[in-house]
């Protein structure tokens, strides 16, 4: 089907179906059972099977017309593509209804306190009990832990193979006895990470993704589709986390509305380095505006690339962001309060440095890119046939 014939499709459908009064709940499930909510999704799952440039045709149509969009965040962009990959028909059976229209919401529960950038080093343990899981230990930087429903987790099942053989994926409810969730308090004063402790937590067996000790290889997919997710283009565009599914589409868009108004970080960030380019009256400097030219070029490059190169991208852009409106405030960025200019900018600043290690730091990314596309020599690794108990840490 060409462009034009799904474009023209996806218009007539949401003209003829889209209604601001509808309910959040009724109108996800109409969207989701349709194809137009996830149209990159397979057809036999609840998608239309659109390759990514029809993706965004659609996408185009829905905001042409001002429809509300299906849910986003990390269980479509991340647990979906990973259920499809590794899942079992009734796992895909079970959760993509939650996700596409239920309202379930996700947190990755990957890292560690002794296991980020090594990440197979994971010491969690899950010990089989029947029917069931027992898990024990502990995972840091899960963001928006307090509040979701489900975390994707790496847990060690095995401590006598090396250590990425021992592990296994699994989706626990975070809401249970043995799950304690504690806020962590960055520099920027915001609380957005938590460490997650786990004491004798349960997970049925059904909620084993991929088998027993294939835990590494679904990880694997984990961390190539989160690379990409850091772009806007890998979400639907609907609203993140929790919501009112009881009320109307049209009062969660207001909110959505209003919350973007008092926002000024995200997309914002543009805007801030416009005015704090009209406050310093430095617009028509040649070393300002080939900066300012310089971060269109890199916004450009954001999403036109795959895996770790998209990352490194967002990441060059956050900092480089930070770097030219840092130059425009002068003094005044090193102030955070009312009175300052750039008071706004100063959070986003403060926060930034987190971007280059948050997902895999760069330094990964480029050992990744080394070493899988270029063909560059690994860095030395241990034995890899010693077993994770008897590895020194």
């Amino acid at each position: 089907m060409k462009l034009d014939e799904i474009r023209s499709h996806a218009r007539n459908w949401y003209s003829e179906h889209w209604s601001p009064d509808l309910t959040v709940m009724h109108w996800w499930e109409t969207l989701g059972r349709s194809g137009w909510g996830y149209p990159g999704w397979p057809l036999e799952r609840l998608g239309r099977g659109l390759a990514p440039a029809e993706v965004r045709v659609v996408r185009d149509e829905r905001r042409r017309i001002g429809a509300l969009g299906p849910p986003s965040g990390i269980g479509p962009s991340l647990m979906v593509p990973i259920l499809l990959k590794h899942g079992t028909e009734e796992q895909l059976d079970r959760y993509l209804p939650q996700l596409a229209w239920g309202g379930a919401t996700m947190c990755q529960m990957l890292s560690e306190p002794d296991a980020g950038s090594d990440l197979a080093g994971v010491t969690t343990t899950a010990e089989r009990d029947g029917d069931e899981w027992v898990i024990t230990g502990s995972k840091i930087w899960t963001s928006l832990a307090n509040e979701v429903d489900y975390g994707m987790m790496l847990a060690r099942t095995d401590w006598d193979v090396p250590k990425h053989r021992g592990l296994t994926f699994f989706l626990i409810a975070r809401d249970q006895p043995g799950v304690d969730v504690r806020p962590l308090r960055t520099m920027t004063g915001g609380v957005s990470f938590n460490q997650v402790f786990f004491d004798e937590a349960r997970v049925p067996a059904a909620d084993v993704i991929g088998s027993p000790g294939d835990g590494w290889n679904v990880t694997r997919t984990f961390l190539v589709l989160e690379k990409n997710s850091y772009h806007p283009g890998s979400h639907e565009g609907g609203p993140f986390g929790k919501v009112d599914l009881t009320s109307t589409c049209g009062e969660l868009l207001q909110r959505q509305k209003d919350s973007k108004a008092a926002s000024r970080q995200g997309r914002g960030v543009g805007r801030m380095i416009t005015e704090l380019t009209d406050w310093s009256g430095r617009g028509d400097d040649p070393l300002v505006r080939q900066s300012l030219a310089n971060l269109h070029w890199l916004r450009q490059s954001v999403g036109s690339l795959q895996g770790p190169a998209n990352k490194i991208a967002v990441s060059r852009l956050t900092s480089s962001q930070r770097d030219v409106g840092l130059g425009l405030a002068g003094a005044h960025g090193m102030l955070k309060n009312d009175d300052s200019p750039s008071s706004a900018f100063a959070s986003f600043a403060i926060g930034t440095p987190a971007l280059s290690i948050a997902g895999g730091t760069d330094e990964i990314q480029r050992n990744s890119i080394g070493e899988k596309i270029l063909g560059l020599p690994p860095e030395p690794k241990p034995d890899p046939n010693l077993s994770f108990r008897e590895e020194r840490r």
